[in-house]
């Protein structure tokens, strides 16, 4: 069984984590499992409490498949080299790993991002959150989702893409599936 860990800070942002989580959970069977800082529970933007199975320094985590940076202003201010080498662990071992928001910035000081497509909620703001970061030259600027290798990148505005993302690296014979839960969503902007 495929699984996931969601990396939430406090504050983290409900409305990231719901497309993503429940894409996974729902309609492709992977385990999700939440990693806070401190292995407590931690609450949304909006008011969501969110029970953690882990602290982000439990060595279990480097048995998971997917690894999810989910949006928290907390990200901005975070600076642990154990997370950081975890991530590039996962991504020297072929795992995938989700950033939106300001989970980018983690991504970035890991150097995730470095000689790799990837997009956030600016490229002059990621560069600020995240000084010395290598991969100005590959940022993209566009709402949806950039899939790099097994790096999925996002905006904020972009949670149903960011989903689509994870999820075709996951599972990419589900394409018509994936295809549907994104068009789903894109009733709601279509001319009437």
């Amino acid at each position: 069984m495929t699984v996931a860990v969601a990396f939430l800070q406090p504050g983290w942002a409900d409305w990231e984590a719901g497309p993503v989580l429940a894409l996974l959970r729902e309609h492709l069977g992977v385990q999700i499992e939440v990693a806070t800082p401190d292995g407590e529970p931690q609450t949304s933007i909006g008011g969501l409490l969110a029970a953690a199975d882990y602290r982000f320094d439990d060595p279990v985590l480097s048995d998971a498949d997917v690894f999810l940076l989910i949006g928290s202003e907390a990200w901005t201010g975070f600076d642990d080299e154990a997370v950081f080498g975890l991530l590039r662990q996962a991504v020297a071992d072929g795992k995938i790993v989700g950033a939106i928001c300001a989970g980018t910035v983690a991504a970035a000081r890991a150097r995730l991002f470095d000689g790799r497509d990837h997009t956030s909620n600016g490229k002059d703001w990621l560069g600020e959150q995240a000084p010395g970061y290598g991969g100005g030259t590959r940022y993209v600027d566009q709402a949806r989702a950039v899939t790099s290798g097994r790096i999925v990148s996002a905006a904020g505005i972009a949670p149903v893409s960011f989903a689509a993302g994870i999820a075709r690296l996951i599972a990419p014979e589900s394409e018509a599936l994936i295809s549907g839960y994104e068009a789903m969503f894109a009733r709601e902007f279509a001319p009437a």
